[in-house]
């Protein structure tokens, strides 16, 4: 049964039932080479990344459940890019390094890719990919684009005409599609569980329901403290997302937590199919999309919407029951069983925040929008610059952390949603 307060119980939760990964509260005091704050994937990924190049004595510390944040309750799509769009970052950094760092996300996507096959992650991978639909009815400006990242950044997207993007995904509110090649689909919180169980059964510890308070230097070794606890660790990352802002100011304050919201539909049966003849991943072209996928138990997901506000699970109902008709007449009035929100973390500049403070502290934040691949990548990232490779850390240093405004950074953020939505139902309307 969903909560019918913010944020609301997902529907991943219930279906995969309580934690199994082997995650453990802390109660005594411990010594670790690395501590990890924050047991989203983020988290998970880096630790991940450095017992597969050795390191021993790595922790994971989760003030909740491992994947409660947004880690575990997005939409479960894994594909390529950041945040910022791939032309501004060719525009911002050039486009031989923006070819480079884009380079990195689709191997971040083959990289998850591969470690579900090698460590055996039970987590509903669906190999049928994700595919860009057409909002505005403009296929010319959808090629453009599609050679235009080919020139740009080597980003292969195949182009699917309105009668190929009918085979996919079947509405009259789109024209054509495109494809993205190694794109794939997930049961994201399940995911981050079976890496978890795996840095387990490799001697990592992670632990759970472990707060940390404070984060200090102390005789040349950090000193982390917990409830009842300590953790002494020669380093420290922080990972912790939209979900803290406390333990380093300095760079949490270049957070902004924006709201997205999702709801899983009534089992559909043949209704599922004749909207997503292929059960692919979907988005479309708008700044605040619509991005749903198709269950394993024949249920669909929908999510969409992006705002400052959290909302009561009604009220998500009631918005992602009106999308989704406007998309599939046919599904009007549909029972939605579940809904929930979350809060994805954003920097002002829409890149993730990944570096190492004056004090040695080490963080990887902000990866709203494209979660799932550049958390993936960041923990490699960080790994290696944790083991004395700063070369592809440094290729992140023109987005430093930016103080995103507060409450006043909230509201002019809400705005400027306001604006871009006005902007695509203006440029919609003939459509």
């Amino acid at each position: 049964m969903t909560s019918e307060a913010w944020p609301g119980r997902s529907w991943y939760q219930d279906e995969a039932g309580p934690d199994r990964s082997g995650a453990e509260p802390l109660n005594v005091d411990s010594d670790v080479d690395v501590a990890i704050v924050g047991g989203g994937l983020a988290g998970v990924a880096t630790a991940v990344a450095l017992v597969e190049r050795g390191v021993d004595r790595v922790a994971v510390i989760e003030a909740d459940e491992i994947g409660s944040g947004a880690s575990g309750r997005n939409g479960g799509f894994v594909f390529a890019g950041y945040s910022l769009g791939n032309d501004a970052l060719a525009d911002q950094v050039g486009e031989d390094r923006a070819r480079e760092m884009h380079g990195w996300t689709r191997a971040s996507v083959a990289e998850v890719r591969r470690r579900i096959r090698d460590y055996g992650l039970d987590c509903q991978a669906n190999d049928a990919g994700v595919v860009l639909t057409d909002w505005f009815h403009r296929p010319e400006a959808m090629q453009e684009f599609a050679e235009r990242m080919q020139q740009r950044l080597g980003f292969e997207l195949s182009w699917l005409d309105p009668e190929r993007c009918a085979e996919h995904v079947r509405s009259p509110r789109y024209g054509g599609g495109l494809h993205e090649p190694g794109s794939f689909h997930f049961h994201p919180l399940r995911h981050i569980r079976e890496l978890a169980r795996w840095l387990i059964e490799r001697g990592a510890k992670v632990w759970h329901h472990a707060p940390v308070r404070s984060i200090e230097r102390v005789d040349g070794a950090w000193s982390l403290r917990l409830d009842g606890a300590r953790v002494r660790a020669r380093e420290v990352v922080l990972t912790t997302g939209g979900y803290d802002r406390r333990l380093r100011p300095a760079v949490q304050r270049a957070l902004q937590p924006i709201a997205t919201y999702i709801a899983v539909t009534e089992p559909l049966g043949d209704r599922l199919q004749e909207c997503l003849p292929q059960p692919v991943a979907v988005y479309d072209n708008r700044f605040a999309f619509d991005y749903y996928r198709p269950l394993p138990d024949g249920r669909l997901l929908w999510g969409g919407r992006i705002s400052i506000a959290s909302r009561s699970p009604a009220a998500i109902r009631r918005l992602m029951g009106r999308d989704l008709a406007r998309v599939f007449p046919s599904l009007q009035g549909v029972r939605l069983e579940q809904a929930w929100g979350g809060w994805m973390s954003y920097a002002r500049h829409e890149m993730p925040l990944l570096g190492q403070l004056p004090d040695g502290l080490w963080h990887g934040l902000a990866f709203g929008g494209h979660g799932m691949a550049t958390t993936v990548l960041a923990g490699q990232v960080l790994a290696e610059a944790l083991s004395g490779d700063r070369r592809r850390l440094s290729a992140f240093e023109p987005w430093p952390a930016r103080w995103a405004g507060g409450p006043i950074g909230r509201a002019v953020v809400q705005g400027k949603y306001w604006w871009l939505q006005a902007r695509d139902w203006w440029a919609s309307r003939g459509s």
